[in-house]
């Protein structure tokens, strides 16, 4: 008898999803963190929409809401501050909420923390450390006790998740190489916070100052919190430039040090790392220890959280007896591509922030200036457990449901499988049993003003309708973590995409 059904190493943002997420379905969760107690300070400042979709499967994304605020403005500047380019985020997403958020991490980390430390079955060990870690055929069997303490105990759990951060102990115990992707910048992050009645009306929401001669980067995170980032040039005392008095004189350009407070200073080299897998054996990674990639587009944390979700419904199916142990290697084909996509882009973006030549310089913000339509959104599909229909890998449409209280279809669904169809599909016993083996709902999704029968769902406009037919197809079937695993028009397609997908799995067992 295991002690738990996984065990998480990092209690950290992902650490703390991984157990909220593995908690609400029902497994035994417990997570251990060396620190004794919540890092105090700010960190990751960027959400995006699917990372308030995963927060709804979480069930604290009414609550996190409340805390963060949009970041609709996203400003090139040039070294004066005037204008360069304007890249608004306000485009439509498919999941219902805003593209981009910013945040004061402590606010939000304590909303994680309370969901964990409530949800039934999960344990949370802080001031706890792990100190050898190993996978056998059965089972993975942690020694763990306090820091600075000789004493120990065993813990064993049928499976373990590494979320330890960028240096950490999980993936060098199990002897996980690394890809370096080659990007390297030093800057200096600084937090501030204004005093009661305060206010800095001429930071954007981002702003990035394309400066070669020092590159910088600012944001307001909400209320009286706001960020300020600089780059280092070779050579520079990264100790010496985070002090105090050395940032000061460069913040005062848009804050009177009498009526702020500097919360945080320290110097972070930027770089774009990813673990040669994301599993071995029954240990898997997650967050900064499987990946890091540069800030540039605040993916992260996202990246992160996307780690958890797609862990946790795999995890799930192995832990059902639906799909075998092999199935999880799944998760470094559907995870590992997808994030590395979004390494090499947020490196693309930062080789142009961080350019300190000014001849190349001033040609980038010739293009720049005479850019006028704003680049489409960075949205690479998933590919992994997903069909062979173009929607398959992609985000699916998330849309409010008119007859559940305008409710998001995902709080009316649940964290589950989805069969979505504007219409009652005639299933056979086969599809059937493969649907009860995924967990799957089945839900049929009528535009508003029609005439529903009894138990549909009435889409609060035709967002839903209009996506699933300009694809061709009449079904959908959505991931717990809103990718389309695949789509199709007609019973027989469903059938046999089904039966692909399980075929999958047979061959990973």
């Amino acid at each position: 008898m295991t002690d738990a059904d996984v065990a998480i190493v990092g209690y950290g943002p992902v650490g703390q999803s991984l157990a909220i997420l593995l908690g609400r379905l029902g497994w035994r969760v417990v997570a251990f963190d060396r620190q004794p107690e919540l890092y105090p300070l700010p960190r990751a400042c960027h959400l995006d929409h699917e990372a308030m979709r995963i927060l709804q499967a979480m069930g604290i994304a009414d609550a996190v809401h409340e805390a963060i605020v949009p970041a609709r403005e996203y400003l090139l500047l040039r070294a004066d501050l005037s204008v360069l380019s304007d890249l608004p985020r306000g485009w439509r997403t498919p999941t219902g909420w805003e593209a981009s958020y910013h945040f004061f991490q402590p606010d939000i980390e304590g909303i994680f923390d309370r969901a964990a430390t409530s949800t039934p079955g999960v344990r949370i060990r802080q001031g706890v450390e792990v100190r050898t870690i190993e996978s056998t055929a059965q089972e993975v069997v942690l020694t763990v006790g306090a820091p600075g303490s000789p004493g120990t105990e065993t813990v064993r759990a049928t499976f373990a998740i590494g979320a330890d951060g960028a240096n950490s102990f999980v993936r060098r115990a199990l002897g996980i190489g690394e890809e370096d992707l080659g990007f390297e910048a030093t800057w200096v992050v600084n937090d501030v916070e204004v005093h009661e009645g305060r206010s800095l009306p001429d930071v954007p929401d981002t702003g990035q100052v394309l400066d070669p001669a020092q590159p910088r980067h600012m944001a307001w995170l909400g209320g009286r919190h706001y960020r300020w980032e600089f780059m280092l040039s070779p050579g520079a005392d990264p100790v010496q430039a985070a002090a105090p008095e050395a940032v000061w004189p460069t913040l005062s350009r848009w804050v009177d040090p009498s009526t702020a407070d500097l919360l945080r200073s320290a110097a972070y080299t930027f770089r774009s790392l990813v673990a040669d897998t994301f599993r071995s054996g029954r240990v898997m990674l997650a967050g900064d220890a499987a990946h890091l990639m540069p800030p540039f587009m605040g993916q992260g944390m996202v990246s992160g959280m996307r780690d958890a979700a797609t862990l946790a419904w795999m995890l799930d199916l192995v832990l059902r007896g639906s799909a075998p142990v092999a199935f999880l290697d799944a998760y470094t084909r559907s995870r590992r591509p997808h994030v590395l996509a979004f390494i090499r882009q947020s490196m693309e973006v930062g080789l142009l922030v961080c350019e300190t030549d000014p001849v190349k310089a001033a040609a980038r913000d010739r293009v720049l200036a005479a850019q006028i339509e704003t680049p489409p959104p960075f949205q690479p599909a998933v590919t992994a457990f997903v069909g062979d229909h173009p929607l398959a890998g992609t985000i699916a449409v998330q849309p409010r449901i008119a007859n559940r209280d305008g409710r998001l279809l995902d709080d009316v669904l649940g964290f589950r499988f989805a069969l979505l169809s504007p219409a009652a599909i005639d299933v056979g016993a086969d599809v059937a049993a493969a649907l009860r083996r995924l967990g799957a709902a089945t839900a049929v999704i009528r535009p508003r003003g029609s005439a529903p029968s009894e138990g549909d769902l009435v889409e609060a406009d035709r967002r839903f309708t209009d996506w699933l037919a300009a694809s061709g197809a009449d079904w959908v079937l959505v991931r717990p973590d809103g990718y389309v695993a695949t789509a199709g028009a007609g019973a027989e397609s469903l059938e046999e995409s089904l039966a692909s997908l399980w075929g999958e799995i047979a061959v990973a067992a």
